[in-house]
């Protein structure tokens, strides 16, 4: 199991994504449910192992393999709620870290802001 990100590295993330879910730009104004009550929805927002730490693919537990997302969203990229399933990495398996973290990223419109 993929033990949470601290909330330093939430929160780095978070301002290097602008503010918003990594996946569908909704402004997130906090980690957790803090901030549920400023969000669109009212959801709570979430760290999100880009890639997961468990092995084979043994994500860093670092600010670039982060990525704040709405619960919503966050669920959406555990395949609906299927948070073991790891399948979707298979074509990832044997690039280096950094390439896996690059191509995944590319996944998040929002990674980077914008």
């Amino acid at each position: 199991m993929n033990k949470p990100f601290s909330a330093a590295i939430q929160q780095q993330a978070l301002r290097r994504q602008g503010g918003t879910c990594a996946s569908c730009a909704t402004p997130i104004g906090g980690i957790g449910n803090s901030a549920s009550d400023s969000h669109k929805y009212g959801e709570g927002a979430q760290g999100h192992h880009m890639i997961p730490q468990a092995p084979p693919l043994n994500g860093p537990h670092e600010v670039e393999n982060c990525v704040v997302l709405c619960r919503s969203c966050h669920i959406s990229a555990h395949q609906g709620g299927r948070w073991r399933d790891t399948s979707i990495y298979s074509d990832i398996l044997g690039l280096p870290m950094a390439a896996k973290i690059k191509k995944i990223a590319k996944l998040y419109p929002h990674y980077n802001g914008r």
